[in-house]
């Protein structure tokens, strides 16, 4: 795996252009997004100085330079926190989409076929699928943000709650998009998408 300094942090890990994971998801999310936000965790420190966020502008920040960074102190509580964090920096009214930084694989055009879906259906949840399976990223309607800022960061199941409770109003967008289901969590999930082979930072 090419640490590139990030010592296997997810966020840091590269695609076999060399594009780091976070600056992959970002480039396809800022093309359809009318707002970006990256929260941080753990490893905040190295990767905002590995990105240059807090120095010297380099090329990563210059391709990222719309995206709000917000750091969630709590995130030993998951994912569910973060997206707390992250919500009340959205515009009002607005649906939210959420990619995990160990989903880059996903294509461009399933961002474009998924949101073309979204726009024709905006109260419903918008989840992309390969082979029956489904993956990310997933569109959620406004009409969640309130409800999810209420409840606590250690919510059972966190946001399969509310994809379990209001499963009736989940949409499915098939693609022929593996990238969708492909979760990099082990040495060989990243070598699945790159070729290379290495330690991932749990």
């Amino acid at each position: 795996m090419k640490k590139d300094g990030g010592a296997g942090i997810k966020a840091l890990l590269t695609l076999s252009d060399g594009v780091t994971f976070l600056e992959a998801i970002y480039r396809k999310m800022a093309e359809f997004s009318e707002k970006v936000i990256i929260v941080l965790g753990a490893d905040k420190d190295e990767i905002l100085t590995r990105l240059k966020f807090a120095g010297k502008p380099g090329r990563m920040v210059r391709q990222m330079g719309r995206a709000e960074i917000v750091y969630n102190e709590n995130y030993k509580n998951g994912m569910f926190s973060s997206l707390k964090k992250a919500l009340p920096l959205m515009p009002a009214g607005n649906a939210f989409m959420i990619n995990p930084v160990d989903c880059p694989a996903v294509k461009k055009e399933t961002y474009k076929g998924l949101l073309a879906k979204w726009g024709k259906y905006p109260d419903k949840i918008h989840i992309p699928s390969f082979d029956g399976r489904r993956g990310h990223p997933a569109i959620y309607p406004s009409s969640l943000v309130r409800e999810i800022l209420d409840a606590p960061d250690n919510l059972p199941g966190g946001l399969k709650f509310f994809l379990k409770r209001d499963k009736e109003n989940i949409l499915y967008f098939d693609t022929n998009d593996k990238g969708v289901i492909m979760d990099v969590d082990t040495p060989a999930d990243y070598e699945k998408i790159t070729g290379v082979r290495s330690v991932i930072k749990k």
